[in-house]
Parts: C-alpha cells; structure tokens; sequence
C-alpha cells in the first residue's frame, strides 16, 4: 500500500506520553467509579461481619434506681394504722441469652450476606472491565483524531509545495492566476479544519486524563500506530456463546440473584416458626431494707401463631419473587448470547470496512500519482489534481477512522464474552 504507517504522537515535548495499557492501569486505580465499587465491597464485608454475630449470645445489662416522695405501697390495717413500702430502692441484673433454633434466619441471614459480599465483588469487577473499556474507547477516539491531524498536515504541506509551484507558473504566464485561486481556497480550507480538529483533541484529552485520574489541566499525550496493512481478522478470538457464557460477569450476578431470592424466601418462612433460647442470669435488688441477689437459668420459646395470617401472603410473594428470578435468569441468558454473536458480527463489519478502505487508499493514491503526472503534463486541470488529492485525504482518513473503529469493536466483543 503506497501510504505511510501514521502515528499519533504528543505535540509538546513536555507533554506525558501514555500507552494504552498505560492509561487502563492508571483508569484502575484512579477512576472514581473504581473507587465507589471498592467502598461498596467494603459495605457489604462489614454487612457480612455484622450478620455472622448474630451466632453469639445477647448480652443485656439493666437497672433502675427509686425515690419516690412518699411509700409505693400503702396499708391501711383495720383502720388503725398505716403501713408504708417501697419508698426508695435500687434493682439491676445482667442476662444472655443464646439463640438454639431461630427457624433458619441466623443460617440462611448470614449465607445471604456472603452472596451480598460476592455480589458487590462482582459488580466492582464488572465496573473495572466497563472502565477498561471505556478508557480504549477514548483512548482510540484520541488517537483517530491525531490520526486525521497528521493526515490534514501532510494535505497542507502538499498544498503549499503545488502552490509554490502554480505561483511560479502563473508568473512565467503558463497558468492562470484563477488555479492559483483554487490552490489557496483549498489549503485555506484544510487550515480552518484544522484549528477545529486541535480544539477537539484538547478536548479529549482533557477527557481521557480526567477519566483515568490523571490533571485534566495538564492533559496527558498518547502514541499510537496505525499500521499500512490492514490486520487480519482476529478469528482466534472466537468463542462459542455458550460456554463463555459462564465467564460473563452478568450471568454470575443472575445467578446470584436466584440464590438471594432461594434465601430471602427460606427467611420469610423461618420467620412463622417456633424459636428457641436458653439464657441466664444474675440479679440483685435493695428494696424493703433488704438486698438480694440471685441467679438464674432461662428457656425461652417463641410460637409466632397469629403471624401465619399475613405470614401466608408474604410467602407467596417472595415465592413469586424467586420464580421471577429464574426465569430472568434464563431470558436474559440468552440475551447475552444473542449479544456475543452480535459483538462478534461488528468485528468482522469492522474489519470489513476497515479493508475497504485500506484498497481505497492504494486506489486513490495511484490516481492522485497519475493526475499529478497529467497535470504536470498539461493533460489535466488544476480542479483535477486538487479533487484527487481531496480524495486520497479523504481514504486515507477513513481507513485511520476504520481502524480505530476495529480496535473498539474487538474490545468490545471481549468484554462481551468476559475476558
């Protein structure tokens, strides 16, 4: 292919200069929507922590001191005397109480925690992999439009060279003035584009460095390569959709949410059935002008009969709840097959067009060589060779737009299919 391999490199010797990899690892690290997932891993540990002391006894300690302004208590004996009782006192003890049988709720309480925790493990690698995939969508965006930027100044550069041609010409008088004229408007042309073009990559890459953590005021630079071949399609990469679906992190959350639901319904129910504590205690009391202490142990049975009213109608709505869940298990499933093969079908779209418009540019730089020789030979127009050259910078920048294109499709189609 008779075009140079075109590379976005930095425009300012001060500026950082970052691989792709570079600004995935430093996306993972800094990106607020990283760091908001660590704290919900974080959550839902703790909420974990807290279920597991469930299993331990409660412990309660309590008192009550008294003063009253006259005897709590009051005889009248055959109206002949009053008796007075309680007129201050103090009473305090301390219990615990174990939990032997709660019908099922510390068990399956704490098992539902440990599917939370995983959950939000999950979702925080769900949300590096989105991130991931974000930073090389910008990442590519950026490098396409310094891409154009070297194919727009490489435009210019052979406009100034025929300008200084066509001026010499028009001073011998073997051009007319007007090819000049046309020579200038297309260059002038190509200049405005430019200072367009520089205002959206300052743009992106204020984006780009914001987005990976990076000074958004002091944007980073990336180098990137465009090569003059168009790569092979990467056939290697394909996967059956069902046996990666397994690895996909959606599907593992949906399973999740079946084992939640299964759990949260096995809750419910042990909330109708009888409970079960032993405990003991010590006491101790002043009162009467007598002190007193004393242990003791306790067995404590709790047989919710009136709740099983109620209790009926929310069974069958978390036992809706769990049905509700398979079978979103299984539609969206097959959803996110259906989204592989399609992933997979904008890869090869991709690279399609992406040879497309590789043969273009060897079309349209052989006829920008043979209009430049007609001109030269006084067999064509000055409009002739400008709207070759128009052309070749228009193929030139669709391949670099294809390629870029590429490159996100085949992200894309990896993170569909969880790697």
């Amino acid at each position: 292919m008779s075009v140079l391999a075109l590379s976005a490199r930095a425009q300012n010797s001060n500026d950082t200069i970052l691989t792709l990899e570079q600004c995935k690892d430093m996306a993972l690290i800094h990106n607020s929507s990283i760091k908001s997932a660590s704290y919900s891993v974080e959550e839902a540990s703790e909420l974990r922590k807290e279920a597991f002391t469930k299993y331990f006894p409660e412990i309660s300690a309590g008192g009550i001191g008294v003063m009253a302004n006259h005897d709590m208590l009051q005889y009248n004996v055959l109206d002949i005397i009053e008796l007075g009782l309680i007129k201050h006192g103090i009473v305090g003890g301390i219990q615990a109480m174990q939990p032997i049988f709660m019908g099922g709720q510390i068990v399956n309480g704490n098992a539902l925690a440990e599917i939370g925790e995983a959950v939000a493990k999950l979702q925080k690698a769900s949300t590096e992999r989105e991130v991931v995939l974000t930073t090389e969508k910008y990442y590519w965006k950026l490098a396409t439009l310094k891409f154009t930027r070297g194919t727009l100044l490489s435009a210019i550069n052979l406009l100034d060279t025929l300008e200084n041609q066509v001026s010499i010409a028009v001073e011998a008088g073997i051009a007319m003035r007007n090819d000049l004229l046309k020579v200038q408007i297309q260059r002038d042309g190509f200049s405005s584009d430019l200072v367009d073009l520089d205002n959206g990559i300052k743009l992106c890459r204020m984006v780009l460095s914001q987005y990976i953590g990076a000074d958004f005021q002091k944007p980073i630079d990336i180098t990137a390569e465009v090569p003059e071949k168009a790569p092979e399609c990467p056939v290697e990469l394909i996967v059956n959709p069902s046996e990666a679906l397994g690895q996909t992190i959606d599907y593992q959350l949906l399973n999740k949410n079946v084992k939640a639901k299964d759990l949260e319904l096995r809750i419910e129910r042990g909330k109708y059935m009888p409970k079960v504590a032993v405990g003991a205690g010590w006491y101790y009391h002043d009162m009467l002008g007598q002190s007193h202490n004393f242990g003791s142990l306790q067995l404590a049975i709790d047989i919710p009969i009136s709740g099983w009213w109620g209790g009926t109608y929310a069974l069958r709505r978390k036992k809706a709840e769990q049905l509700n869940a398979n079978n979103e298990l299984k539609d969206k499933s097959e959803l996110l097959c259906i989204n592989m093969q399609n992933k997979w079908d904008d890869v090869t779209a991709a690279h399609r067009k992406m040879e497309i418009a590789s043969e273009t540019i060897e079309q349209s730089s052989d006829n920008l060589r043979l209009s430049r020789l007609y001109y030269e030979a006084g067999m064509a127009t000055i409009s002739d060779l400008l709207e070759a050259q128009m052309l070749n910078h228009q193929a030139i920048d669709r391949y670099n737009s294809s390629y870029g294109d590429f490159r996100c499709a085949v992200a894309e189609y990896l993170n569909a299919t969880g790697r």
